[in-house]
């Protein structure tokens, strides 16, 4: 399979690592805060400069002498991005010189077979840049002055990225369907992540919230004999009062929403233990708004018994009425289950970009109002799909506004039994025949 090119950025922390990704990319993506360590897993984020699409990758900082806790973790994602990467853009920052921690990355970069780019931040005077001269001691060659804040020097550093890039041909199929898994901190979604991709691609850890950004791996899964790929998304804990909190928790449910508003298919994982709380709900609205589509994914059942796995299900369909979901159980700990969430969410997938021929759906709602007919004096006379991902229908009837809320409701639950929309969002417009 044809991939795009990889560039990561890497460096020590709080050099502007993800101040230069959102330069790159224009817009507010990984979250930038003056607290070191605010990025911990690897963001990756589809760019292009000059005419070249390249992936870009946002790493948490480097510390090539931590051995364990949270800065070991975070390191280690650092130098799995550094593995897949085509070129290495290795950021210093010219205010501190040359660090320690700036020499030990240089040295693990010289091992790594990627081509490495070395840039100086934080010099915002484009007359000055002789504070850039000291680098050379780090052995990459010329190091290259920036200010990811006001933008100075990106261009011509993005110019000679890009020089370096291996050739890439894009496949002609249609970009990727987004999969995204949602959730309260610490329900398990980084472990479940790691799980489903194979590799320790998301940093876990017993601290609520560590996933900050938005990570991304390709995947495939075969349903009904075919094989679909996903772009699988992870996201940040959404917390309750997030959006009035300011920082980090603040910018990380935002990149929560857009993930969802970029997901053909949002898997919403819920603590066993916990069960069915106001945050769980208060994401699935989201879901519902965005128009994207829902499974629920039972976490921690190695936890608790049958019976309040029962119980759980039950309180999903009293809850979540609007799309109503279906669910599946597992424990990302322990892998039970696991095998089953892919081809789980891709059956929704299906459903999301349900077609129904016209000929077809007109029949079959005929078929629905001759069983249950709508109030005196209303009368469908056609019905057909108007849009995907998710469905909308049309109906046109005699009397669009004596068409009551509650017939509406039938007639979507008549669509999702019969095409399996569960979790999809049903959209009904009733026009006039006239």
């Amino acid at each position: 399979m044809n991939r795009l090119p990889v560039v990561a950025v890497v460096g020590a922390p709080n050099v502007g690592k993800s101040s230069l990704v959102n330069r790159i990319m224009r817009r507010r993506g990984s979250v930038v805060s003056e607290q070191p360590g605010t990025t911990r897993d690897r963001a990756y984020n589809r760019a292009e400069w000059a005419g070249r699409e390249f992936m870009l990758v946002d790493t948490g900082g480097m510390e090539p002498r931590a051995k364990v806790g949270l800065e070991a973790l975070v390191t280690l994602q650092a130098r799995i991005a550094v593995e897949e990467a085509d070129v290495v853009l290795h950021l210093t920052d010219a205010r501190l010189g040359t660090t320690e921690a700036d020499a030990a990355i240089a040295r693990e970069l010289r091992r790594a077979r990627a081509k490495t780019v070395l840039a100086v931040n934080k010099l915002d005077n484009p007359a000055d840049d002789t504070e850039r001269h000291r680098f050379y001691t780090l052995g990459e060659g010329e190091p290259h002055a920036i200010s990811a804040l006001h933008g100075i020097g990106v261009g011509d550093l993005l110019d000679v990225v890009v020089s370096l890039l291996p050739e890439y041909e894009p496949d002609s199929e249609d970009e990727l369907p987004a999969l995204t898994i949602v959730g309260r901190p610490n329900v398990g979604k980084s472990t479940l992540l790691n799980r489903l991709l194979g590799t320790d691609r998301a940093v876990v850890s017993e601290t609520a919230g560590t996933t900050t950004d938005a990570v991304a791996g390709e995947i495939e899964v075969e349903v009904e004999g075919e094989i679909e790929r996903y772009l699988l998304l992870d996201t940040a804990g959404v917390s309750k009062g997030a959006r009035r909190a300011q920082g980090v928790p603040y910018y990380s449910s935002l990149r929560t929403s857009e993930a969802i508003r970029r997901s053909d298919v949002s898997l919403l994982l819920v603590d066993a233990v916990d069960g069915v709380v106001a945050g769980d709900l208060r994401i699935a609205r989201e879901i519902e708004e965005a128009g994207s589509s829902c499974g629920v994914v039972i976490n921690k059942r190695d936890l608790v018994g049958a019976e309040r796995l029962r119980e759980i299900e039950g309180l999903i369909s009293a809850r979540l009425t609007d799309l109503k979901p279906r669910a599946v159980h597992i424990s990302a700990l322990t892998g039970a289950g696991v095998d089953r969430v892919l081809p789980f969410a891709a059956r929704i997938g299906r459903a999301y970009r349900l077609r129904v021929p016209t000929h077809e759906i007109a029949e079959f709602i005929s078929e629905v109002v001759g069983r249950s007919a709508p109030p005196r004096g209303v009368k469908i006379r056609y019905a057909t799909q108007t849009g995907t991902a998710p469905p909308r229908f049309t109906l046109f009837a005699s009397r669009p506004k004596a068409l009551p809320e509650s017939y509406l409701r039938y007639v979507e639950n008549a669509l999702r039994e019969r095409y399996g929309l569960w979790g999809v969002s049903v959209r009904i417009r009733v026009k006039s025949s006239r």
